[in-house]
Parts: structure tokens; sequence; C-alpha cells
């Protein structure tokens, strides 16, 4: 039996060079390791392995003796055929009962559905979904289905959780009404604008601009001078723009693009 011992950086370079110098298959050799590569937390540091590989004859394993044939098993007698006796048999066929032809169905009449209720309740469920994400347990109800829009409410009594979903003059509610209207009249032909209110925001706010607007149409009036009224959004200006149409002394317009949008209040000439 021979024997021989290396040391090599890995188990796999260990192996090979004891197969090489005994100069048989690594499959014939018993590895016995003597040493390893020492570890830092659990890695493997410096070192290396050392082993002592022995060769193995493999005998040969004896032939498996021939088996004794065994005798030949008689072949069964086959007994005659029996004789076939032929007979007529009269098959009588049984009725068959035909059903009457089916009438056509009628026909299915479907109502449409109405898309401003579709709208709504599509809304109203993802505001809800929205709001069981931000971790706000609050319903939210359909307070109007019109000709053009739709309306909805957050019930909420919470200061904290209402000065957080309309955010700075209205931006956060702003944001969460255009989400929400785009998700609802997804698929909708005749869509309709889709109105967020949060515990009764909105319409403070429009009281809050009726109120400015005749404020500034006195001054106006008092000075003589135009006013100009900067960082309302559309819909505001529009609630201005309402108010004071029917004020005989002054007359608004708007102005400038975008974001930079204004309205302008001014005494309206006499004879208009």
């Amino acid at each position: 039996m021979r024997s021989v011992e290396i040391s090599a950086k890995t188990l796999e370079e260990a192996r090979k060079a004891a197969a090489f110098q005994l100069g048989v298959d690594e499959g014939n050799l018993e590895i016995e390791i003597l040493e390893e590569p020492h570890k830092i937390l659990g890695v493997l540091g410096s070192g290396q392995y050392r082993i002592r590989a022995t060769y193995v004859e493999t005998q040969p394993e004896p032939a498996p003796a021939p088996a004794e044939a065994e005798p030949a098993a008689p072949e069964p007698e086959i007994a005659p055929p029996a004789p076939v006796i032929s007979a007529e048999v009269e098959v009588v066929p049984e009725p068959v009962s035909v059903a009457p032809p089916l009438s056509p169905p009628a026909p299915v009449t479907e109502q449409p559905a109405d898309p401003r209720r579709t709208i709504a309740e599509r809304a109203q469920q993802i505001t809800q979904d929205i709001m069981t994400l931000m971790g706000i347990s609050q319903n939210v109800s359909i307070t109007n289905v019109g000709a053009e829009q739709v309306e909805l409410e957050i019930e909420d009594d919470d200061d904290e959780v209402v000065g957080l979903l309309i955010g700075h003059y209205g931006a956060t509610l702003d944001a969460l009404q255009l989400i929400v209207a785009m998700a609802a009249n997804a698929g909708i032909e005749d869509g309709c604008r889709v109105i967020l209110d949060v515990h009764g925001y909105r319409q403070r706010r429009e009281e809050t601009l009726r109120d400015m607007a005749h404020s500034y149409a006195a001054e106006v009036k008092e000075t003589g001078q135009k006013m100009v009224v900067a960082d309302l959004k559309g819909y505001e200006r529009r609630i201005v723009h309402m108010e004071l149409a029917d004020d005989p002394d002054v007359e608004t317009y708007s102005e400038g693009q975008d974001s930079d949008r204004r309205i302008i209040i001014v005494p309206k000439s006499p004879g208009l």
C-alpha cells in the first residue's frame, strides 16, 4: 500500500498532486486530511491543506456462476373448438320520441348603465382605496351625480387629517382629485368632471372667494383703479368672474398664461 503527504491551497489541488505523484487515478485514492487552513469569521484565511493520500487497489469482482437451465414445461393440450350454433335474431327498433321544435329565444334587452353613476362609484372606490393606503379609515360618500360632474365627500372631523388631505391652499386635494378623476373616467367615452371635497372645504373656499370678489370690487369702485388678483386656480377664477358678472360698476377679465394667468378687475366705462 503506497501513500504520500501533500500540501496545497485547496483540497482539490492536493488530491490531484497526490494522484500525479503516485501515478494512479484519483478515484483509487483514500484521503486523510491532516491539516486545514485557519478560518476567520467563517471565511478561509491563511494556511494550506495537508493530506495523506493512500493508493487502494481495487479487486475485480468474481463473475457470477452460470445459472442452471430449467427443464422446459410441457406444452398445454389444445382443446378442440366448440361447435358454433347460428341463430337468427330479430331486432325490433325502439320507438324514438321527437321533441317539438323550440321557439326562438326572446331577444335580451340590456339597459345601458348610466356612465355618470359608474364614474361616481369608481371614484368612490378609488378614493376609499387611497385613504386605506394612507392609513386613514374614513368613509367616502357620493354627494351628487349631475349631468356634467359628480361630487364626492371624504367624511372626517379630525383637523390634522383634514389639513393633511387639503394641503397648502388645496394643492393636495386638487392633486388627489386629478388622480381619482383620471382613473374613474378611464375607458368611458362620455366622461365627466369629478369633484372631491374634504369636510366641506370647497364650499367654504367658494364662499371666501365670493366675499373676496365683492371686497375687491368695492375697492376698485372707491379708487377708480384696476386691481390684479393672482394665484388663483382656474375654477377659482371662474367663481370670481361669475360673482361679479352682474355688477354694474366693474368688469373682469383674465390675462397671462398657465400659472401666470390672473384676474383683472377694472371700473366699468360709462355707457357700457
